[in-house]
């Protein structure tokens, strides 16, 4: 097949990658091209995938600004009765409208390329990829790798895929059952397709370093938890590893970093790392924190951890609840609970690290998240030809 995918633009598909879905992209558009397809990749300045074509047509992801899923110190949640919660990419503000431009360069030079593919998969959370992909006289996929937290998304989604019926060119799927769920009342989604980790990339430790340890992995934003993390790891008496970039610099200068300083002897932040020393890092830590204040779509850290062979201590929340099997690779607790995440830790030799490995080469291989995707775009190809 003739692929064109569609990234975020907010950062290079490079590494140090700025999330999952970055990370996931990247693995995709390399899978398939080693499975003999033609793929091509519209993305920011700096991507770089090995063996796939990537076209990024001058966009400058440092001019764009990330989403923001976090206000008022509440995270966000789709709510169409909230008139008063605008996105701020919708105000009359030019830098606000520049992923509004940067979407349109992208889906004009599909047009005038649409003969080079036989269908579009996007990956992008932002509104002018959902709305500019009906120029296309291709079949499109969507894949939503956040939950409704944006009332205007929620609303375009519903035109395009309505909850009821099903659109004659525009498919979406989601990473999970819970994120699936937490969509439908706005839209349909055609399937869930689990993401998937490259297991030979990442080697498996049968016991920690000797020296007890906790990791945190993620986006330092406050959506994530990372303050729930922090809390826990002191309580139980354990250093805590932090690693990820940032995300949301004013949380991280105002409330991050002051905690982190006051910390600075039982926890210790890497900033951004590299995939294969962060693999190295879930490796030799007892247990990786998971504690999001949000519906986590999925939990691609996690499922990392468990392929290292390291059990998860977390809160039930969204996608979570599907990666991690409750006793058996890790314990997740109520969102918020934190004595109950530190008596989770407490237990956590209990787990076998085996299992966690075992658990990922049976669900969540590479491999699984490839046929799966190669299998749905036969599918819609075949229902947009019978359209």
């Amino acid at each position: 097949m003739r692929i064109a995918l569609v990234a975020p633009l907010v950062s290079p598909i490079a590494p140090p990658y700025l999330g999952g879905a970055q990370v996931i992209l990247a693995d995709l558009a390399r899978g398939l091209a080693q499975r003999g397809h033609a793929v091509t990749l519209y993305a920011a300045e700096g991507s770089v995938v090995p063996g796939v074509r990537i076209i990024t047509l001058g966009i400058d992801s440092s001019q764009l600004r990330p989403a923001r899923f976090y206000r008022g110190g509440q995270a966000l949640a789709a709510n169409p009765a909230d008139e008063d919660h605008i996105p701020d990419m919708l105000r009359p503000d030019e830098r606000k409208l520049l992923p509004s431009y940067a979407f349109l360069h992208v889906f004009r030079a599909l047009v005038q390329q649409v003969d080079e593919y036989d269908l579009v998969h996007a990956h992008a959370f932002d509104w002018p990829a959902y709305a500019y992909s009906g120029m296309l006289p291709l079949p499109v996929i969507h894949t939503l790798h956040l939950p409704p937290v944006d009332d205007n998304i929620a609303k375009l989604l519903g035109v395009l895929a309505p909850p009821d019926g099903a659109p004659a060119r525009v498919w979406l799927t989601t990473v999970s059952q819970a994120c699936a769920a937490a969509w439908s009342p706005f839209c349909a989604i055609s399937a869930v397709i689990y993401n998937g980790v490259d297991l030979a990339s990442i080697p498996f430790s049968e016991r920690p370093a000797e020296r007890p340890s906790l990791l945190f992995a993620g986006r330092i934003s406050p959506e994530k938890g990372v303050d729930d993390a922090l809390e826990i790891a002191v309580r139980a008496g354990l250093p805590l590893t932090l690693a990820g970039d940032v995300y949301d610099r004013s949380y991280y200068e105002d409330q991050f970093a002051p905690r982190l300083k006051r910390l600075s002897a039982r926890a210790h932040y890497l900033g951004s790392v590299a995939r294969e020393d962060l693999h190295r890092l879930m490796g030799a830590a007892q247990a990786l924190l998971c504690t999001p204040h949000w519906d986590e779509p999925f939990g691609l850290v996690a499922c990392e951890a468990l392929a290292a062979g390291t059990p998860v201590v977390g809160y039930r929340r969204g996608g979570l609840a599907e990666v991690v099997a409750e006793g058996e690779t890790g314990y997740l607790v109520a969102p918020g609970d934190v004595d109950a995440a530190v008596a989770a830790v407490q237990r956590i030799a209990a787990i076998d690290r085996r299992a966690c490995r075992a658990r990922v080469e049976q669900r969540f291989r590479l491999e699984t998240m490839l046929d799966a995707y190669e299998a749905f775009y036969a599918k819609t190809l075949a229902l947009a030809a019978a359209s």
